[in-house]
């Protein structure tokens, strides 16, 4: 891969003209819009929604092949939204779907050589929530298989390449969705995270990654899960364009906690937060260290209160035993979906990574936890947050111990680890310490 022609990629997305608009607007000038200001250009009939889309699909032709941030184009179905006219706060803006997410009539392949040729039969009630909103799809986005790594490199669709070095991850398991707004392919493209997979690609792509807290939505998850860590959202290159998109798509059926709304512009009330700097017994390494306290620094220069804190309720051993609980819950699940699918055992197939077979053996062979001592634990574990928040406003830490790492570095390194029969929290330390 040369980077010479992605650069040059790179320069023919963001200044050749796009087809004639209201003001002739150049590409450099839309792709440089968030969600919101896009919106407004369209609505002010200044820009057709034909226009920035057609100019966002030039984008996405010129820098993909490098950058593998798509798995599936829908500039047809895209097409199609915008024959008919749609209206909404976001109507006309391009947006991506995560493959981990379904779209009625398209490709979805799950990251993984047993979903290729999927294609989806319905959608979630989430994702009407989103094309209510009058987005235009023209993608979805390349992912990890089942969404499991914290880096975006499937067997089946290839790896995802960081936009700011093409050697490097681009994390996971949205890396796709953040490649894609970081080459400003698109403003914001619908991610999710169960254990970092909006945080690590946000952090790896600098850009804005936001975990909605579980039950802000009511279509999260799996229906045969007693709790689902998992939760849907978005990661942009602007604060405004998450707050937007949580605003509009946090009103589904069964939600458990009231709305947020629409939140606008800082705040002048001072603020009290922790800082913690080994979560799960990782120390980052020099430079995220310091990166880390500037922030904090930067934060206390602007008036609020920082206080270092040495335990928190993320180093509690309950907080392990639930994590181990659910994951030995979907790696069963896996292995009966696997075996569905092509009608022999998940290892014979052939057809699942060598990391995603291993990870499930080691979860599977855990001791089975009952879905009612997992709503115990997670009840506990509510209750120590819930403590920990009276003292605190936000806590701040590092989103990983270290900087986005080399393509291969952590594929490689858990097959290696996993080969030689190492536990899980060893490959852990072994691959943030290496």
């Amino acid at each position: 891969m040369e980077r010479r022609n992605f650069f040059k990629a790179l320069a023919a997305g963001s200044f050749y003209l796009s087809i004639p608009t209201a003001r002739a607007a150049s590409q450099k000038d839309l792709a440089n819009l968030d969600m919101i200001e896009t919106a407004a250009e369209v609505s002010s009939g200044r820009v057709s929604m034909f226009d920035i889309s057609k100019a966002a699909m030039d984008r996405i032709d010129a820098l993909n092949p490098h950058i593998n941030a798509l798995v599936t184009k829908t500039y047809d179905y895209g097409v199609r939204q915008m024959a008919k006219n749609p209206t909404g706060p976001l109507a006309g803006v391009p947006y991506m779907l995560k493959d981990l997410n379904s779209l009625t009539g398209v490709r979805t392949t799950r990251g993984s050589r047993l979903f290729t040729s999927h294609t989806s039969s319905r959608q979630s009630p989430y994702t009407d929530n989103i094309l209510s909103s009058g987005v235009i799809i023209l993608g979805k986005t390349n992912t990890p298989e089942f969404g499991l790594m914290p880096t975006t490199e499937p067997v089946a669709n290839g790896a995802t390449r960081n936009p700011w070095n093409l050697d490097y991850s681009c994390g996971g398991s949205s890396g796709g969705a953040a490649a894609a707004v970081a080459s400003r392919m698109i403003a914001a493209s619908q991610a999710s995270d169960g254990g970092g997979s909006i945080r690590f690609p946000a952090a790896a792509c600098h850009l804005f990654g936001l975990k909605p807290s579980r039950g802000r939505f009511g279509d999260q998850g799996y229906a045969d899960q007693p709790v689902s860590l998992s939760v849907k959202h978005a990661i942009s290159r602007t604060v405004r364009d998450s707050a937007f998109m949580l605003a509009l798509t946090e009103n589904g059926p069964g939600a458990t906690l009231p709305p947020v709304g629409y939140v606008e512009g800082p705040t002048n009330k001072k603020r009290k937060f922790a800082l913690s700097m080994n979560a799960g017994n990782i120390s980052p390494d020099y430079d995220t260290r310091r990166t880390v306290q500037k922030v904090a620094r930067r934060l206390e220069g602007l008036g609020h209160e920082v206080e270092v804190v040495n335990s928190t309720p993320h180093d509690s051993p309950l907080f392990q035993d639930l994590f181990a609980g659910l994951w030995g819950q979907g790696a069963a699940r896996l292995l009966d979906l696997a075996e569905r699918v092509t009608g022999v055992p998940a290892a014979q197939s052939g057809l699942l990574e060598f990391a995603t077979l291993k990870m499930i053996e080691f979860y599977v062979d855990k001791p089975i936890i009952e879905d009612a001592r997992i709503k115990e634990i997670l009840g506990d574990l509510e209750n120590q947050m819930e403590t920990f928040y009276r003292s605190y406003d936000g806590w701040i830490s590092p989103m990983s111990p270290i900087p986005s790492p080399p393509l291969g570095y952590f594929t490689e390194g858990l097959e290696e680890g996993l080969a030689k029969g190492t536990q899980e929290d060893e490959i852990m330390q072994m691959l943030f310490d290496r």
